[in-house]
């Protein structure tokens, strides 16, 4: 999944580029540790670039954790200037741990930073963009393994008191799953059964990316049709399209 950030600075130009790809999958060693990726600077002036390598974690909410990912990896270059109307290749090489059973999750971030070219500013004051890409970056496992299930199903209110349901999805499995078109069938103590789909009845879950080994609590509306009476209990499954 691409991010792309975009970020107003005072500098004295605007020079757009293009970074890509915007998401690779490397393995633990050998040539696939080592990865190219490409940066486009098609706009009339140079350009600085400045790259770097986060780990990407996710707390109990799903909202996504980064912290600093040197250790991991080499970048060559690390920080270069791109004249206009030219390339360059950006070498991105693995250097952590050669034995992976669950699949390690990456950012790698892509920063355009001020560049003055030893020439005075003609517009100071004036406000203009600096693009930031953050790219998706995996090191794949030994094994693939691909299971994502619902661990617990409770009635919950939001945080305007409107009723909800709380559902808690593990990720069982050794790599990061894309929640499409997700369907969760949920059933009471009571004999009720709901079924759940589209980003408007699984707010945050359709279309979610979990991470290998995550666990994610979402809360979505209530559902007419379960009971909410003291006593009930809930259980569920979910589908998505792998």
């Amino acid at each position: 999944m691409l991010t792309i950030m975009v970020t107003l600075f005072a500098v004295s130009s605007l020079a757009a580029y293009q970074f890509s790809p915007l998401e690779q999958s490397f393995q633990p060693s050998g040539a696939e540790s080592t990865k190219t990726y490409t940066i486009v600077n098609d706009s009339n002036d140079s350009i600085a670039i400045s790259i770097s390598a986060l780990i990407r974690d996710q707390d109990a909410q799903g909202n996504e954790v980064n912290s600093p990912a040197d250790a991991y990896f080499s970048i060559v270059p690390n920080k270069l200037v791109v004249p206009p109307q030219s390339s360059w290749v950006v070498r991105v090489q693995y250097r952590g741990p050669r034995t992976v059973t669950n699949e390690l999750s990456f950012r790698l971030k892509a920063e355009q930073i001020p560049y003055s070219q030893g020439k005075a500013s003609t517009d100071k004051g004036m406000f203009n963009f600096l693009y930031i890409y953050t790219t998706s970056l995996y090191v794949m496992p030994s094994r693939v393994v691909e299971n994502v299930a619902v661990r617990s199903v409770a009635a919950s209110s939001m945080e305007d008191g409107s009723p909800a349901l709380s559902l808690t999805l593990a990720n069982l499995g050794t790599v990061h799953q894309l929640l499409i078109s997700a369907v969760v069938e949920v059933k009471d103590s009571k004999g009720n059964t709901v079924v759940l789909q589209g980003p408007e009845s699984l707010v945050g879950i359709d279309g979610m990316n979990i991470l290998a080994k995550k666990t994610v609590t979402k809360q979505v509306p209530w559902p007419e049709g379960l009971s909410r009476d003291s006593g009930v209990t809930y259980q569920a499954t979910i589908k998505y399209t792998k």
